[in-house]
């Protein structure tokens, strides 16, 4: 059965409210505590990435009634989990080189991050029960107008924080926010530096591919975008081969 209420606060994600220092500050003290052991204050709790919330998107649902249906087929070793620039992968760019390694594509256009904590939720969750070696996470840029920097590497802490609760013996490979050509990518920055320090280097790998998606100039090179957000083929076919030597290091790894 397809879920269809919002959750309201998932057992171990309670968040406790409490003052958080903003600025540089708010960041360093992040970085020398780690990113979850201090309970954070959302300005606006109806924008907290930690509680699971349907995405606004008039496909959110079918897309997780198709990753669903897809997760229990099985045999699945490779998990893409994302929104829009996640979904976007070219199917046969995907097929090509992923899908000898029992890939799937996760990715739903819109998802925050708390539409993809959704999208965990209950028994058609869509991760629940599968054992991947690795699962490939990209989250983030849809909540840039709603949080701050350290709101947005809190929420991506708890994700991952979720997704080895529901994998165990899996290895996530965070992925850091890519830059865009019509947003802050000083924040993106910034949020990238904080969920840097989620890496343990045991099941937990951080790869911040941005410098590879900026030209000589120190802009963003238009060639790789369809727009100001959204890659075009060039711009995964960058994004592979950042990716795929430490990518294919942890399926081996296992």
């Amino acid at each position: 059965m397809i879920k269809r209420a919002v959750l309201g606060i998932v057992g171990a994600f309670v968040v406790v409210a409490l003052f958080v220092p903003a600025g540089a500050e708010a960041l360093e003290s992040r970085l020398k505590q780690g990113i979850l052991d201090k309970p954070m204050n959302f300005s606006d709790p109806a924008k907290d990435p930690t509680k699971p919330a349907v995405g606004g998107v008039r496909w959110f649902w079918s897309t997780h009634a198709r990753n669903y249906e897809r997760r229990k087929a099985g045999n699945i070793d490779l998990i893409f989990l994302g929104d829009s620039i996640t979904q976007g992968w070219p199917s046969d760019l995907f097929a090509q080189n992923y899908g000898n390694l029992n890939a799937v594509n996760f990715g739903c256009g819109g998802d925050k991050i708390q539409h993809t904590l959704m999208r965990l939720e209950g028994d058609d969750g869509e991760i629940r029960g599968t054992t991947p070696k690795v699962i490939v996470l990209m989250l983030g840029v849809n909540n840039m107008a709603d949080n701050s920097a350290e709101e947005i590497a809190y929420g991506t802490a708890n994700m991952v924080k979720r997704l080895l609760q529901e994998c165990p013996q899996t290895k996530v490979l965070l992925m850091g926010i890519l830059p865009t050509r019509d947003r802050d990518n000083d924040k993106v920055k910034a949020v990238n530096k904080l969920t840097a320090t989620l890496e343990n280097r045991k099941n937990v790998r951080f790869l911040d591919i941005g410098s590879t998606f900026y030209g000589k100039d120190r802009k963003v090179k238009a060639d790789l975008f369809k727009d100001g957000v959204h890659l075009n083929r060039n711009g995964y076919v960058v994004w592979q081969n950042a990716m795929d030597p430490l990518l294919k290091h942890l399926m081996r790894s296992r």
